[in-house]
């Protein structure tokens, strides 16, 4: 038995991927920790899992909203943690830093140093963008195995002469879900109100009713302009179930001049929808949209056309999804066998 820490810069309250991850780890019989950042200081130090524990780290005497002071806090706590274990585990390049000797697993749920610029496009956004970049490339460089969240991050691996392995966020098979009423939903971070406001005039369009959860920038606003949207608010792991009775297409389309999605970055939430049967609609002409199309797990639509997306949203309806099985638990798991031995 090995021991094995991994570390994410969020709560993870709940990190599916990252959870899911350790789970795995549990069932080779490592001892697992998880280091988290509770940035928004709402969630317990100490959470003890059935398979592996999460040690949560508050930076500063209260939240902040200020992008720079994040920024810092983050920063912070990375460079606080000296970690001492068999094996770490770096979710996302942004968590490059921490003080440990021994093997490392880079795991890229993301392209990280895009972030900055999906906030804007001052000489500040550029700044973050580029130490991102750098952090990323230094992180790839210096990790023993590497893990990508979507098949094409492994081209922008190979860059820098590495290989990496890809494991995606499939979720195993699930009952299907797939409800017969009229309602699209967009379940997880809500950062995009343009993105989310298409879908609301698209649905309408299509005759559908939406359904949100979650949190993010967006939300006050769209709570705002939309009174009558039905928002549910934040939700864990175990809610995720209930939501998906209540929907029959699940909405996964964003601004795809975003440099993560040309990158190829492929929505959890539409592999989840998938693997209760939901289908799903996303952008047409990107990664996504390809493996959406391959695979059968829904229809695409050209981002910002709502009349598009309304005949999407209608198409969808119609489709019945068969879940894919999933290799991921293997793939992920010969990695760390590679390098605990």
């Amino acid at each position: 038995m090995a021991h094995v820490a991994m570390v994410v810069t969020n709560s993870c309250a709940p990190d599916p991927r990252v959870e899911r991850h350790a789970s795995w780890l549990a069932e080779l019989g490592h001892k697992v920790e998880i280091h988290a950042w509770d940035r928004e200081f709402e969630h317990p130090e100490i959470e003890r899992k059935s398979s592996y524990k999460i040690i949560r780290y508050r930076i500063g005497k209260k939240p902040t909203n200020n992008s720079v002071k994040t920024w810092i806090r983050k920063k912070k706590f990375i460079s606080n943690l000296s970690i001492e274990s068999d094996l770490l585990i770096l979710n996302d390049t942004d968590s490059m830093g921490v003080k440990f000797q021994g093997k490392t697993v880079l795991d890229i749920h993301d392209m990280a140093f895009t972030w900055p610029l999906m906030r804007g496009r001052s000489a500040l956004h550029k700044l973050a963008s580029n130490r991102m970049l750098k952090q990323a490339e230094d992180a790839v460089a210096h990790a023993d195995e590497i893990i990508v969240a979507a098949p094409n991050f492994r081209d922008w691996v190979s860059k820098f002469g590495k290989s990496a392995t890809c494991v995606m966020n499939r979720r195993d098979s699930q009952s299907n879900m797939k409800s017969n009423d009229k309602k699209v939903g967009f379940f997880g971070r809500i950062r995009e109100y343009e993105s989310i406001s298409h879908l609301i005039y698209a649905a309408k369009i299509a005759g559908f009713g939406v359904v949100l959860a979650g949190d993010g920038l967006a939300v006050k606003r769209l709570i705002h302009d939309f009174p009558n949207l039905d928002y549910r608010g934040k939700f864990v792991e175990s809610d995720l179930c209930d939501l998906m009775q209540d929907i029959s297409v699940m909405y996964a389309m964003y601004d795809d001049s975003r440099a993560n999605i040309q990158l190829g970055a492929i929505p959890t939430k539409m592999l989840d929808a998938a693997a209760f049967g939901i289908p799903s609609i996303t952008n047409s002409g990107t990664p996504m949209g390809d493996l959406c199309l391959n695979e059968k797990i829904g229809t695409v639509a050209p981002y910002g056309d709502t009349e598009k997306i309304a005949e999407a949203i209608l198409e969808a309806y119609q489709m019945e999804v068969e879940p894919k099985p999933s290799n991921d638990k293997h793939e992920f798991q010969n990695v760390i066998e590679r390098l605990i031995v």
